[in-house]
């Protein structure tokens, strides 16, 4: 009896070790984690991204706009 029941605990214990293998190898490493997204072990495979630089103030009209509200505004009041 005893001899059955010591390799039932190491064939139990082997399956939940060769599950938790397989778990942890098809998931992957990317991790979300505290706001960051880290890599997987594959990232340096992936293509860069390019981004264009934008204009320095994104909104050139709208400051132009205020501005000139803001013109008007004074010249109505008299300062």
């Amino acid at each position: 009896m005893k001899f059955n029941s010591n390799w039932s605990r190491i064939g139990t214990g082997m399956l939940v070790a060769l599950f938790v293998l397989v778990t942890l190898g098809s998931t992957g490493c990317t991790v979300y984690n505290s706001g960051l997204t880290l890599p997987n072990p594959h990232y340096l495979k992936n293509r860069p991204q390019y981004h264009p630089r934008g204009t320095e103030f994104p909104f050139p009209n709208e400051a132009a706009a205020l501005q000139d509200a803001d013109r008007h505004q004074q010249q109505a009041h008299g300062f």
